[in-house]
């Protein structure tokens, strides 16, 4: 669909932007209202499905690193190298 997704460090949330620069949603990472896993650092969208995986560190607690998983608007494209 041509979103873009922005892991935000520091903010515990994945920004989606559509193809025009416009904020059409986010992702909201569990714990960060508390001061959890804020550092969100990477996420990539798994091909052929609308699974987000994105990295996050607990700095604030104690449960170290994280992969969080959530559903996203559309599907992730194929690397080139397997088009």
């Amino acid at each position: 669909d041509g979103n873009v997704y922005v892991a935000v460090y520091g903010q515990g949330r994945v920004l989606v932007f559509n193809p025009n620069g416009i904020p059409i949603g986010q992702v909201l990472l569990p714990g960060r209202e508390q001061g959890r896993n804020l550092r969100s650092t990477s996420l990539a969208i798994s091909p052929d499905s609308n699974d987000l995986y994105a990295v996050t560190s607990d700095h604030a607690g104690e449960r170290g690193s994280i992969i969080f998983h959530a559903k996203v608007f559309a599907k992730g494209l194929r690397p080139l190298s397997a088009q």
